[in-house]
């Protein structure tokens, strides 16, 4: 952010770079205090963006250590501004109307919260606007909207809220973030990254609950914004899940198998012993896995249990079972048994595939507790 200062609205103007030191300012004023024309700084004038706000800013603010870091806090807050934050900050300026330079400072920490609606700079353009998207609580029918007054609904809506017509639209208070009711407890909690913030998501949620989050956040795909934090609900997940590429779509999946996979005894245990075994380098692999969960079983650590349950999976009854009992050793069935189901040991249990049995270890030893 550059700000220029001078003696004469048409004289020799220092341009001073923000954020930087008092010292350099102070010299840049004395300086040219002392080898220019006659008379003091009277003029602070901005380039660019800087233009529109910097007939707020005092001498007494570029004088001061305080300041000068306000200055600074202001600049960085600017410098990071794309296009379209830009015209949100003109909108926030035309609405706030800050007087000083502390005003200019809250309006630049608010931009995140407005949002821009292109292409609406009247109060007929802004009533058509809300009628089209919705926003009166109710729906229109086709044969009413050619007798609405448009005018008169924009303005009473403009009255009432945050914002200000701008010459690139209307910039006005985001509405607030949905605060999405999911079926059961969530199981997967992201946050959303968007150049308007940061906006936390609770999963899982119905299509028609995703379709209102993209409404919230004025974008059209999920695309446009990133996924930043990740967390589950089970802290044993956070290390065997990959966390790049994350998608809300498949995010969203996945919490909904983890929550069938919650109401199922052992059922979250099961995953995450699959995982540990799995190893899936990709978020999209470890939701083909909660997929796949009924191809995956938990086995008992005890051998003698284990052996019996191969004899009841190929028909054995309780009746043969306790017929054999005593004349057969299970123990040792169980192992073999084991060996060749490719049973592996993971710190959350025993656990085999059932379609394709994994390659047979030397060992299996007790699950981890």
């Amino acid at each position: 952010m550059v700000l220029r200062i001078a003696k004469t609205h048409f004289g020799e103007k220092v341009p001073i770079t923000f954020p930087t030191e008092a010292s350099k300012v102070w010299s840049e004023m004395s300086g040219l205090e002392e080898f220019g024309t006659c008379g003091t700084i009277k003029y602070i004038i901005g380039e660019g963006i800087s233009g529109h706000f910097a007939g707020q800013i005092t001498l007494a603010d570029l004088s001061s250590e305080s300041g000068i870091q306000k200055i600074n806090q202001l600049a960085e807050l600017v410098d990071v501004m794309d296009n379209t934050a830009q015209k949100v900050f003109l909108g926030v300026l035309a609405a706030e109307l800050p007087a000083s330079l502390d005003g200019i400072l809250h309006a630049a920490s608010k931009v995140s919260q407005y949002e821009l609606i292109a292409e609406v700079s009247t109060d007929r353009e802004l009533g058509e606007w809300l009628v089209n998207h919705g926003h009166l609580g109710t729906e229109i029918p086709d044969t009413v909207r050619p007798y609405l007054d448009y005018p008169f609904i924009g303005a009473q809506y403009y009255k009432s809220h945050e914002g200000a017509y701008t010459p690139n639209g209307y910039v006005r208070l985001r509405e607030p973030f949905p605060a999405l009711e999911t079926a059961g407890p969530h199981t997967i909690h992201l946050t959303l990254t968007a150049q308007s913030g940061k906006f936390p998501l609770d999963l899982p949620v119905t299509e028609a609950q995703l379709d209102q989050v993209k409404e919230a956040l004025g974008i059209e795909d999920f695309a446009q914004v990133g996924v930043g934090a990740v967390s589950f609900s089970s802290q044993h997940l956070s290390g065997l899940i990959p966390l790049d590429a994350v998608t809300v779509e498949e995010a969203n999946e996945l919490a909904g198998w983890l929550q069938e996979l919650g109401r199922e005894d052992a059922g979250l245990m099961k995953f995450c012993a699959v995982l540990e075994v799995e190893q899936p380098d990709t978020f999209s692999k470890a939701l083909t896995i909660a997929m796949d969960w009924e191809d995956y079983e938990l086995v008992p650590a005890d051998m003698n249990e284990y052996g019996r349950q191969v004899l009841q999976r190929i028909g054995a009854d309780d009746e043969f079972l306790d017929t054999i009992d005593g004349y057969m050793d299970f123990i040792r069935f169980g192992e073999d048994s084991m060996a060749g189901d490719g049973v592996r040991t993971t710190q959350f249990g025993l656990v085999r595939r059932l379609s394709a049995p994994y390659p047979q270890q030397e060992e299996i030893g007790p699950a981890m507790c």
